[in-house]
């Protein structure tokens, strides 16, 4: 970039937005003073932020929204360094990362005093000042000299919804997803995917059946069990003239829905009650993921296979199915290292939970965090911070403990056990709001150093939607100017135990 900025003077305060859910969220905004040699300008960022996060309290926990404003403005923006000299991409994370181990430190267990919502309001909405004023752009943050491929996110469009999202649905699952897998541009890829949609929506109304969406705009309609979606998905694929090695099929079941209450927890026993399938134990539950992902040659990825706090099922999934499909951790992990570092870092697949992990910033409460998270799973994290952020928390101890269970001896050990796994770090919704565009700069981050990035913000439709997929067609478009091409890793992309013969051998 040539010229250092110096960013000063800053100011923070939140405020209510709306959401695009039907109610009111909170974003950040940051004014500061911006000096490029003998350049001088304010500048002005908001970020939203999603409302609400999961239930559970092992995430990043929000609070009302005017405490949260209040916190902001009475807490957090005296954190605020007095300046920030940026003379190269590191310099971002740096300031960023100080200010966030502050957050840790004073905002309370799971940021419960200060609010998880006061905390990711005042972190991204910093380090999109800190990225704006600089110049550079997320892609070029971790970019090497000379770069000549960037790897963007394979995309998972929600295509049909049900569980909870749908009220009088018999389907358990709550997302079932299409991936255009062979496309050769990020551009082509959505392209692939306005016309599946498209597709999808001719058929509902041949059927006479609704073409409502739901909160990620992906159908709703009566389906007649758990099955039905898939099948329309692969009729849709047939009819648009693609190929098995064209597309893929995938699933977020979201089954902590599925034990809710104490007893069904309690036995390890599973409630299939949208379908009218009744109780089911463990074993019977992890059959009928068995049978789901059995739908097609190209199911390649499943979400949430067990519940938040029944870890044994991830763990009997992976076991059984982890070199056959990617299988996605969230409720369980909740962007949080001290859940990821243990659940993955075995090097007996028994002993592990998932080989890929939902990464969401709502979760995690910081920028920081949410990247450690990512680069923990993707191998490329730096030990010595791992273990500071953790300490931060009180976890570090707590963590080698868990990893002694899994015969892992240390956090190095446990990270790279994790990078020769090639595990996959999916980035997920519910991370932004308002017109924000925030939550594409995370895979935009990482897509210089690794393939194993996925990418869900719903189907190719809805403004909230939309505003986190076209950043990625305009980042294809500055880098093509750049002479830097854009790869979509398709089948390459999954973790590198999963072998799909004939599509990832």
């Amino acid at each position: 970039m040539g010229k250092e900025t110096v960013i000063s003077n800053f100011t923070l305060k939140g405020r209510e937005i709306l959401s695009s859910y039907a109610a009111y969220t909170i974003e950040g905004e940051m004014t500061a003073e911006v000096q490029k040699g003998d350049e001088k300008w304010t500048i002005l960022e908001r970020n939203g932020i999603a409302k609400g996060t999961s239930d559970g309290e092992s995430e990043a926990i929000y609070i009302p929204n005017p405490d949260a404003i209040k916190s902001m403005e009475t807490n957090i923006r005296p954190l605020l360094p007095a300046k920030v000299i940026i003379k190269k991409p590191e310099d971002i994370f740096k300031a960023v990362e100080e200010f966030d181990l502050k957050l840790i430190e004073k905002a309370g267990p799971n940021k419960k005093d200060w609010g998880g919502n006061a905390c990711l309001a005042s972190s991204t909405v910093f380090f999109q000042t800190l990225l704006n004023a600089s110049g550079y752009k997320p892609w070029e943050l971790l970019a090497p000299a000379n770069q000549k491929n960037f790897y963007m996110p394979n995309i998972a469009f929600n295509m049909v919804c049900g569980g909870e999202h749908v009220p009088g649905t018999k389907q358990d699952i709550q997302e079932m997803f299409f991936l255009a897998m062979n496309e050769k541009s990020i551009k082509d890829v959505f392209s692939t995917g306005i016309k599946f949609f498209k597709q999808f929506e001719k058929n509902l109304v041949r059927d006479a059946l609704p073409t409502g969406t739901a909160k990620e705009r992906g159908f709703v309609f009566p389906v007649k069990d758990n099955y039905e979606g898939l099948s329309r998905i692969k009729e849709c694929a047939e009819q648009l003239n693609l190929k098995t090695d064209d597309y893929a099929m995938g699933t977020d079941n979201a089954f902590s829905e599925l034990q809710k209450t104490d007893k069904l927890r309690q036995k390890g026993e599973y409630d299939l009650r949208f379908s009218g399938l009744g109780v089911k134990t463990r074993e019977e539950l992890i059959k009928f993921n068995a049978s789901v992902i059995a739908k097609a040659k190209n199911f390649v990825t499943m979400e949430d296979p067990g519940a938040e706090n029944d870890i044994l099922t991830h763990k009997r999934m992976t076991d059984q199915y982890g070199d056959k499909v990617q299988i996605v951790i969230d409720d369980a992990a909740v962007t949080q290292m001290r859940f990821i570092l243990p659940f993955l870092a075995s090097c007996d697949r028994k002993n592990r939970a998932g080989n890929s992990v939902l990464i969401k910033l709502n979760q995690a409460g910081t920028f920081t965090e949410t990247c450690l998270a990512t680069e923990i799973v993707i191998g490329i994290a730096d030990t010595r911070k791992v273990e500071k952020f953790l300490a931060a928390r009180g976890d570090l101890e707590k963590v080698k403990d868990k990893l002694k269970e899994v015969g892992v001896n240390s956090i190095d050990e446990a990270i790279l056990n994790i990078k020769k796994l090639g595990t996959t770090a999916f980035f997920s919704h519910r991370s932004t709001e308002g017109s924000s565009e925030f939550l594409p700069i995370m895979p935009l981050i990482y897509g210089s150093v690794t393939n194993k990035l996925w990418f869900k913000a719903g189907a190719p439709n809805g403004e909230r939607n939309l505003q986190n997929y076209n950043p990625l067609i305009r980042a294809e478009e500055e880098m093509a100017a750049c002479g830097i091409k854009t790869i979509i890793p398709g089948f390459d992309g999954l973790p590198d135990e999963v072998k799909i013969p004939g599509l990832k051998d």
